[in-house]
């Protein structure tokens, strides 16, 4: 009986040695194609990190700028002191400087069903001494004001909303706000000390009045700390962003006074800028830059820039 065997033809060496070559293309074309994707998803990442930052920190302060006083916005000293209206100010010098504000408690009037201020004082109905403000529960404010981390409504002042007050527009020192021992003569703003229910108590003195007003407990000031070098070329280029509130300019405090609230938000900040209309004060642009390092490098870092408008 005859065996009959099947054969297969196989690879020869040449085909195996040629198949070898371009599988070995193939996966230097790919690891190739695979590091430049990685190397362009570290930039990406840090432009991300950076955006994300500046879009935060821009929400934070835009939020509490919404609340301030249009004529308390100004620009001053890390020491304190070269007060100069926002509005004046040279939206181009990139100087470090403050941005300090007054900001409405808008906790209190929006904390209870009734609102522990509404706005609205009843001059035509008003004494020297005493101003109905309907719709109000005053009494909670310093519940309000307590629960924050103040000293209740020893702390809180009114404020009327007129220009007619106080000469150059800066009008929250002790002295020009009338919260010192002199007269109150052409103040629009006093201690809330013995208001109570739906009555504003006024001092007895001369004073400028008007039939809406705000209240506040609290001023505020985004502060420049920390100035630093980053990239290692023996210049400061970033610093941290601080937020200042709790304290009373009207009592003599300012935003360096200690034990005031302190919070940081954000870091590596190398540009912050602030500009607002010079005529109705009702805008206020802010520009932020933050840098973020790229990758594990230690001098290799991206700069994200974001601007937003205060409209209130």
């Amino acid at each position: 009986m005859k065996k009959i065997c099947n054969f297969r033809k196989a690879f020869s060496l040449v085909e195996l040695v040629f198949v070898i070559t371009v599988l070995g293309i193939v996966a230097s074309m790919s690891a190739d194609t695979i590091a430049q994707v990685f190397k362009n998803t570290i930039p990406q990442k840090a432009t991300s990190v950076a955006a994300f930052k500046s879009e935060l920190a821009l929400e934070q302060i835009s939020n509490r700028l919404s609340y301030a006083l249009p004529w308390s916005v100004v620009f001053k000293n890390t020491n304190n002191t070269g007060i100069i209206q926002l509005g004046d100010a040279d939206e181009n010098d990139q100087t470090d400087r403050v941005v300090e504000w007054i900001g409405t408690d808008g906790d209190s009037f929006e904390a209870t069903g009734t609102p522990g201020w509404s706005g609205y004082c009843d001059v035509q109905n008003s004494t020297r001494t005493l101003c109905p403000t309907p719709g109000s529960s005053l009494d909670n404010i310093g519940t309000v004001v307590t629960n924050l981390g103040g000293a209740g409504l020893s702390d809180a002042i009114v404020l009327f909303k007129t220009d007619n007050c106080a000469p150059g527009g800066i009008r929250y020192s002790p002295d020009t706000m009338g919260m010192n021992s002199q007269a109150y003569d052409n103040k629009c703003a006093f201690a809330m000390t013995g208001s109570t229910g739906t009555s504003l108590a006024m001092p007895n003195t001369p004073k400028v009045t008007a039939d809406m007003y705000g209240v506040a407990w609290s001023a505020y000031a985004l502060v420049p700390m920390n100035e630093r070098d980053i990239n290692q070329d023996g210049t400061n280029d970033v610093f941290d962003l601080e937020l200042r509130y709790g304290y009373q300019p009207w009592r003599g405090e300012n935003f360096n006074t200690a034990g005031i609230g302190r919070q940081v938000i954000a870091t590596n900040v190398s540009v912050f800028k602030a500009a607002q209309n010079p005529v109705s004060k009702n805008d206020i642009r802010i520009k932020i830059c933050i840098k973020q390092p790229i990758g594990g490098g230690t001098t290799d870092f991206i700069s994200v820039c974001k601007e937003k408008a205060v409209i209130r």
